[in-house]
């Protein structure tokens, strides 16, 4: 097979490339989702809606096996990639390659296991055979989903993701992901077959796993070779220390959303959670869509933190923290002001659960994107093992506060149980720690408190504003008041945030930044001449990225 060189460029490079095919590729999947879940509601309703949900979120915490493996080999990657050190990458994917196979292994027997548990997760159970509702069978098929993401290669697509190539990966999955979209619309549409639409996704995640391992072997085959060596003793018992911290972190990323649907189901019913899939479906792709944004920095971060000091990282972070209010405070007042009014008009009044349900969501949102800024600069530094505890206040606060409040304020107590853990886990421990152990203490953990408290402060503002707004604005012309509502609040808190930050470090160097690459396209499209001899714009593009 003939192979491809490719050129290492410059971190802002490799981030923007990243950051455009991830986000240009998710606003196209997020139509074709929306339309397959229209689709999903009136061929098959709330009940499967319900199973869905429910056990999508069992494989989920059955993805807790995988150890956290991923993040730790990544974090292996970053300085043999950077270093071009061939042998020592390829010794990491050899461990790489046998631990998924056991993840996958173990993830089968243990799904096995739950099946005679279904009857007792379900409260309404006993209603789905009159239904031809097969609970057994649509949890196997779940099940393989979930194994199959773990084998037949799955494991080569890393060295793509660590050397800041992810963007090329992208391209591929967003195309598999149109692809199983439209055969799922088309099985809806005509056979209105929950069984065949759940296998879809089986075959179709084989067949990613292959294309992408394809890719990666033309682009990396240095990497990919058989190697003899092994990893040495004293080197694995310190990545299964490391995936030992990670995983206690998995099972705070689980609990704090895969439980929900669980004790929605255990204490309210399945028709409950048909209702909160569908706020579950903004969520879930919101939280995706700007989880791009981390996931197009996360190499270029990892190579800025073995390569570069601590001022230049700190600032980075500062910048990534800036963008988090903006982006996720966008997103979280969205969802706030227009959830309830987008579902009447997609699916109808029967689909809505009343506020301030929406508003905690917006909330909980927000709350996210703040934890994964603190997370992803844990990850790159690879502080894993420092702290081990903090999630698991999480997971007891979450499970404590959501079980009791569910059966006083119904629904809305599992949300409410979801942002106290974070509140009282994340943001009372997480912020010192990195402080310490992240940045060596270059800055004290109180310049962190105080611009993120006036962060919400101002998104707060914000947020009441724009509910006045739309509530007494434009309303009941059906799609295009919701249209004028989205508008309104996707200007607001940019322009905000803008206007009030104009003078700090964050924002000039984002507008700086934003003007530069808005120059390089109308350059390569002929529209701008380029700018005298002098620096080589890699040149001029690493100084920004270090700036």
């Amino acid at each position: 097979m003939k192979t491809r060189k490719l050129k290492t460029g410059s971190r802002t490079t490799n981030s923007m490339l990243n950051l455009v095919t991830s986000l240009g590729g998710q606003m196209l999947t997020t139509v074709l989702k929306f339309v397959t879940r229209t689709v999903f509601i009136y061929t098959l309703g709330k009940q499967y809606l319900g199973i869905n949900g429910l056990f999508a979120d069992i494989l989920t915490m059955l993805s807790l096996t995988e150890l956290g493996i991923d993040t730790a080999i990544n974090f292996k990657l970053y300085k043999p990639l950077a270093e071009n050190d061939e042998k020592r990458v390829r010794v990491l994917m050899k461990f790489y390659k046998q631990a998924y196979r056991i993840v996958g292994a173990t993830i089968l027997l243990i799904g096995l296991g739950l099946i005679p548990l279904l009857p007792f997760l379900i409260k309404d159970y006993d209603t789905l055979e009159p239904l031809g509702i097969n609970a057994t069978l649509i949890f196997i098929l779940y099940l393989l989903q979930s194994v199959c993401s773990y084998l037949f290669f799955a494991y080569r697509s890393a060295v793509m993701k660590a050397n800041q190539k992810k963007y090329i990966l992208d391209v591929a999955d967003y195309a598999v992901t149109i692809l199983t979209n439209i055969a799922q619309i088309l099985v809806l549409y005509f056979l209105r077959s929950f069984v065949i639409y759940t296998a879809i996704v089986i075959f179709f995640n084989i067949f990613k796993n292959l294309v992408n391992a394809v890719i990666s072997q033309k682009y990396y085959p240095q990497f990919l070779k058989r190697e003899k060596e092994s990893l040495k003793k004293d080197e694995i018992i310190g990545l299964l220390k490391d995936c030992g911290a990670l995983f206690v972190y998995r099972i705070n990323n689980v609990v704090v959303k895969a439980t929900d649907n669980l004790v929605i189901s255990t204490f309210l019913g399945l028709t409950w959670v048909g209702l909160y899939s569908n706020y579950l479906l903004f969520h879930s792709t919101i939280k995706l869509f700007l989880w791009r944004l981390y996931e197009a920095v996360r190499a270029s971060m990892g190579n800025l933190f073995a390569t570069n000091d601590i001022d230049v990282t700190y600032k980075f972070f500062e910048i990534m923290n800036y963008l988090t209010a903006v982006f996720y405070g966008t997103a979280g007042i969205g969802v706030a002001v227009c959830a309830n009014e987008l579902i009447t008009v997609w699916v109808g009044e029967d689909y809505v659960i009343a506020q301030p349900f929406s508003i905690l969501m917006g909330i909980e949102i927000l709350f996210i994107g703040l934890t994964n800024n603190l997370g992803q600069i844990r990850s790159v530094s690879g502080v894993f093992r420092q702290m081990w505890y903090r999630p698991v206040i999480g997971v007891v606060v979450n499970i404590v506060a959501s079980v009791v409040l569910v059966q006083f304020i119904g629904i809305y107590g599992v949300i409410l149980g979801t942002i106290i853990s974070q509140l009282f886990s994340n943001f009372l421990v997480d912020p010192s720690l990195i402080m310490k152990y992240s940045f060596n203490g270059y800055k004290p953990v109180s310049a962190y408190y105080k611009k993120n408290l006036l962060y919400l402060l101002v998104l707060s503002a914000i947020t009441a504003v724009d509910i006045f707004i739309c509530n007494h604005v434009f309303t009941g012309h059906g799609w295009f008041s919701v249209i004028v509502h989205i508008i309104i609040t996707g200007v607001s808190v940019p322009l905000v945030m803008i206007g009030i930050y104009w003078r700090s470090h964050e924002c000039k160097y984002l507008v700086a930044l934003s003007i530069r690459t808005f120059k390089k396209i109308l350059k390569k499209a002929g529209l701008l001449k380029s700018a005298p001899a002098g620096k080589s714009e890699n040149e001029n593009e690493e100084d920004a990225g270090q700036s």
